[in-house]
């Protein structure tokens, strides 16, 4: 009876959604990311569909929370095979609320039953597979994000979370509620309900990842260490990978890990923190005796031709160009 409830819910409380229907008991679908996998019915002539539900006819009803995205769906079974994309990847939790899901991705899979959890990379391909009458929940959110948060958030991926108690019971009443009163949470509220998902979605990891939350700070406070030492030493030409982890007491491998979610490697994060301070001095006037190339060479670059070509890659113009930027937008001194 619950269950009956629970659909009907879904069925009438949801007006401001659209409805993805697809044709028969099963479907398979090929697409880009999961959300855009169920879009795909909808451009293909499901918008008119009833809300209500129909037996064996999966369907689908979507809605934005700031920039966090929310998909319900319910059927009798669905596949989907996705092909990932780099442009706007995201980490999805499923939320299964009834039926069995199978999840399938970057060489690993994982099984779940009525009441278990998950997170998955969208921008990646994946295989989904969802069976006995399933119904489940998706919540998307910037994989950009949760990475930037969390550190450790890639061994969190495809864990079985059972969603009975503790975090995952918390963050499945959120969506629940957060769901319930969409209407009403559009805008600014909307965006600041958005931190909270991703928060939510955050404590998630930390659940699934085999370690404590002591371990995720230490995760944290360690990088955080590794970045102070990287910003006091970025005029050293010869700061490398070894020196910074024997500052901070650390393995070399240690330091490569520690920068996986930067989504680019360490020393390319210091070449591009060197850049910003060349740009920053650049459009200072208390530099403009200074050559170029000596500001180059002062933050740790060794070939001005170099500095150059990676300035211009990085900021669109030229060192000197940005020079003149900065010097034309200074206020005109009056001498009296």
């Amino acid at each position: 009876m619950r269950a009956e409830h629970d659909q009907q819910e879904f069925a009438t409380q949801t007006p401001a959604l659209k409805a993805i229907p697809t044709q028969g008991a099963a479907s398979s679908v090929d697409a880009p990311t999961l959300f855009e996998g169920l879009q795909q019915r909808l451009d293909s002539g499901g918008a008119s569909a009833s809300c209500a539900q129909v037996s064996g006819v999966p369907s689908a009803r979507t809605c934005a929370l700031g920039r966090v995205g929310l998909l319900k769906a319910t059927g009798e079974t669905l596949s989907l095979t996705t092909q990932g994309s780099t442009q706007a990847p995201g980490v999805t939790a499923l939320i299964l609320v009834e039926g069995a899901a199978r999840v399938a991705q970057g060489g690993r899979e994982t099984a779940l039953g009525a009441g278990d959890l998950c997170l998955m990379r969208t921008g990646k391909s994946l295989e989904l597979s969802l069976s006995d009458s399933f119904r489940a929940a998706f919540v998307e959110a910037p994989e950009a994000e949760i990475a930037d948060r969390f550190p450790l958030w890639r061994a969190a991926m495809l864990t079985q979370i059972p969603g009975k108690n503790g975090v995952s019971a918390v963050f499945c009443d959120a969506i629940r509620s957060m769901h319930h009163w969409r209407e009403s949470l559009a805008g600014e509220g909307g965006e600041r309900l958005a931190d909270v998902v991703i928060d939510l979605m955050g404590a998630l990891v930390c659940f699934a990842v085999p370690i404590n939350g002591e371990c995720v700070r230490q995760s944290l406070y360690q990088k955080d260490q590794v970045k102070k030492v990287i910003q006091l030493n970025l005029r050293n030409p010869e700061l490398s990978v070894e020196l910074i982890a024997e500052s901070v007491g650390m393995s070399p491998r240690q330091i490569h890990r520690l920068f996986l979610d930067e989504g680019i490697s360490i020393m390319r994060w210091v070449w591009t923190q060197r850049l910003e301070q060349c740009y920053r001095e650049l459009l200072q006037s208390d530099s403009a005796h200074r050559s170029i190339s000596d500001i180059a060479y002062t933050w740790g670059f060794n070939d001005s031709s170099h500095f150059s070509r990676a300035f211009r890659k990085h900021f669109g113009v030229s060192p000197s160009q940005a020079r003149r930027r900065g010097l034309a937008a200074e206020p005109q001194r009056v001498t009296v």
